[in-house]
């Protein structure tokens, strides 16, 4: 039987229809898309806000908030369908507003204008379930140390509230251990300076919920995917110069150590667990012969009594501080800042990049210049 004219017709456009709409699923899905990273833009010279860039397509960058003022910084789901990100007013106060990616469409998340608050660094927990973020509250027209806060983002309103009732208990920076069960924070309290240990479910062989960690680094660590061992910068003096190094702490134990050696011929400023929970990622400084201008990138295994490094991106052009894994550990996107021009000579108009860097191939790829604080979109 032969098919009319019509009737073709009407079946191509039906096909065309379905192709369509495939592609516009693929294009609305996270998911279904090739990784990207997210980052501001541009770092120097104009209003920073998020845009998204294809690691396989660094040129394709799309610009997601457009935002008047400027994005002070963000954070997206891990499913990379939504994006939180504090929003700067011309009265210098920072809101949390909320994007659904695929329809660009925009909310309050928590709308810290009206409540006389500055609310910045949204961290989404692994399950997308919780955001924590850190705000400050105005008292007679001056903002006082930060808490950290909770948003539910299963509720049908965004409900908010502190993670610790008292509100003595200050702090900045949450990271999530990736069992979602901890939450840790640096303490703000400048007459016991540390980083604090939330369990949302107390562990069974003390019941006890907030730990406590000396520290005077004055930054947040990194916490073990299963929420056990924390691993943290800490200050050394070495005659009048001030370093830092590296320390882990096990939280079953509660045992401390050197994950680095203090009296070392190094400064290690900061470290990544791994997703796989066996291996780490640090920036390093040597100060003797193998001296560079900028802190290189290094992967280690955890444990403690294996410090042999394995350099990755190794360049002495650059200076590494600001790394995150991908959720399965065989990327890193990292910020680079170029000290020197290829000849060797001062960069004066050195602006930080974005890179990622692929541990199989071992090879890494610039994204893009001008941008800063990246985070992964989509993996």
């Amino acid at each position: 039987m032969k098919l009319a004219k019509l009737d073709i017709a009407v079946i191509s456009i039906v096909v065309i229809c379905l192709i369509g709409v495939g592609i516009a699923g693929v294009l609305s899905n996270p998911a279904l898309q090739s990784p990207r990273v997210g980052y501001l833009y541009p770092a120097f010279g104009g209003i920073q806000n998020v845009y998204v860039t294809d690691i396989d397509n660094p040129d394709n960058q799309i610009q997601l908030t457009d935002t008047g003022y400027g994005v002070f910084d963000f954070d997206f789901s891990p499913d990379g369908r939504w994006l939180a990100f504090a929003e700067k007013n011309p009265d210098n106060i920072a809101t949390l507003r909320l994007m659904d990616i695929p329809n660009r469409r925009v909310v309050e998340l928590v709308d810290c204008v009206a409540l006389l608050a500055y609310c910045t660094t949204p961290a989404f927990s692994p399950d997308g379930s919780i955001l924590a973020y850190q705000r400050s509250e105005s008292t007679n027209g001056n903002y006082g140390l930060s808490r950290i806060w909770l948003v539910d983002m299963t509720s049908p309103n965004y409900e908010t509230i502190p993670l610790i009732n008292d509100n003595q208990v200050v702090g900045h920076s949450p990271v999530w251990s990736a069992d979602g069960n901890t939450l840790a924070f640096y303490s703000a309290d400048t007459t016991q300076p540390g980083i604090l240990i939330y369990d949302f479910i107390a562990r069974e062989d003390d019941g006890v919920q907030l730990r406590f960690i000396p520290s005077t680094h004055g930054s947040m660590g990194t916490v073990s995917p299963n929420g056990q061992t924390l691993i943290f910068p800490e200050i050394v003096k070495r005659g009048d110069q001030l370093f830092s190094h590296l320390r882990i702490a096990d939280l079953l134990e509660k045992e401390f150590r050197a994950f680095t050696d203090p009296e070392g011929p190094t400064d290690d400023v900061v470290a990544q667990w791994s997703p796989d929970g066996e291996t780490v990622a640090m920036a390093r400084r040597y100060t003797d012969d193998r001296w560079t201008m900028g802190h290189q990138l290094y992967i280690r295994s955890a444990n403690a009594d294996d410090d042999e490094l394995t350099p990755i991106a190794f360049s002495e052009r650059y200076n590494t501080s600001y790394f995150r894994w991908n959720s399965d550990g065989t990327q890193l996107v990292m910020q680079r800042f170029p000290l020197q021009n290829e000849d060797g000579t001062p960069n004066r108009e050195a602006r930080p990049e974005v890179w990622v860097y692929d541990v199989e191939t071992e090879t890494a790829t610039r994204i893009i210049a001008d941008a800063f604080i990246p985070q992964w979109a989509s993996q």
